[in-house]
């Protein structure tokens, strides 16, 4: 019976489904990695096994690996197994039940049927093997109170000195009551409105240096006809204060959207490279869906969200980062804002 439980774990590593004859199938099942909300753990994914007697036919598998292990034949392998299942229900009708070290117990209940218990832990995986549970609170925005403070100066008046001092605390109490403190205002710019004022004060320089000087020979009339295929044309002296209006604000409107243009090439995403950590926000879509979903959180501000296809499947990535923890970060700051409603890490390979 030992024997049979070491080639039955055996198996279990390279199969998810070893058959005992007239005994019964042990399935593993894959359990993918969670988090416990009310631990704050992060659970590894492993593999639990089960326990199905409706699976009592041969396939072959374990007689094999008799015949492999102990240099047997076929037929004589198939012997060994069918008398170690036999040795191994005498033992559970004997004792109720019969422990597998590593991969559960195997008892028989009242109605003479058999029940597994399986190793909470999971069975042994090379493939996951080292993977461990880790705490992680969740992430909670605290909410600065705000404080109010008295701009007027304190006077400090020991009590003993105001009993033997009467007049100079006078004096004091109408120094504080006539000083009246300057009020400090703070300024406080957008870094992306400097931005806009740069641009609109490079692209107001570019139109001034590019702009076709009149000739000396040619009227303003004549030379505003000329330029038409040219970037500014040059406002007549005889025109009215309205066209002057009209052509500021045309200037001023081509400004805005040429810095609109370039604070949103500048926000435009980037395919992560092989061995960088992205945001992945949506995984496995057709081509279609794919895009509307695109379009639709760059309509809510994940402007450097891209459409990429990685591993045959169509996928919407999110930045591309060196360190797992400042692709974490940015993905709170996502959802946060409202961009996006979820998604996880990926490392590309």
């Amino acid at each position: 019976m030992m024997e049979l439980r070491r080639h039955i774990e055996i198996l279990l590593l390279s199969h998810d489904c070893v058959i005992v004859p007239n005994l019964g199938g042990f399935m593993a099942h894959h359990v993918a990695a969670r988090y416990d909300k009310a631990d704050g753990m992060f659970i590894p994914p492993c593999r639990l096994l089960g326990f199905n007697a409706q699976l009592n036919m041969s396939d072959s598998v374990l007689a094999q690996s008799y015949a492999d292990a102990y240099d047997l034949s076929f037929p004589e392998a198939v012997r060994r197994v069918e008398h170690e299942v036999s040795l191994l229900k005498e033992r559970i009708a004997k004792n109720g039940r019969y422990d597998f070290a590593g991969l559960g117990t195997l008892s028989v209940n009242s109605d003479g049927r058999y029940e597994f218990e399986p190793c909470p832990a999971g069975i042994l995986t090379p493939s996951l093997y080292g993977f461990g549970a880790f705490e992680m609170p969740l992430l909670r925005h605290a909410v600065p109170s705000q404080v109010v403070l008295d701009t007027k100066p304190m006077s400090i008046i020991h009590p003993a000195s105001t009993h033997r001092n009467s007049k100079l605390a006078t004096i004091m109490s109408q120094i504080n009551d006539n000083y009246q403190p300057s009020e400090e205002k703070t300024i406080s710019i957008k870094v992306s409105l400097l931005r806009n004022l740069a641009v609109t004060a490079v692209a107001a320089v570019a139109l001034i240096l590019f702009a076709r000087p009149v000739p000396a020979g040619e009227d303003v009339a004549s030379a505003s006809t000329t330029s038409e295929a040219g970037m500014l044309s040059l406002p007549s002296q005889e025109a009215s204060s309205a066209s002057e209006s009209t052509a500021d604000l045309s200037i001023v409107g081509g400004l805005e959207k040429m810095s609109r243009m370039i604070e949103e090439s500048q926000e435009e995403g980037v395919i992560p490279e092989s061995g960088a950590f992205t945001i992945v926000l949506a995984y496995s879509l057709p081509l279609e869906n794919a895009k509307m979903f695109l379009s639709d959180i760059k309509s809510k501000g994940a402007r450097k969200a891209v459409l990429m296809t990685y591993n045959g499947e169509n996928v919407i990535a999110y930045g591309s980062y060196t360190e797992r923890g400042d692709a974490y970060v940015q993905l709170q700051e996502l959802i946060a804002s409202g961009s996006v409603e979820s998604g996880w890490i990926m490392q590309v390979k």
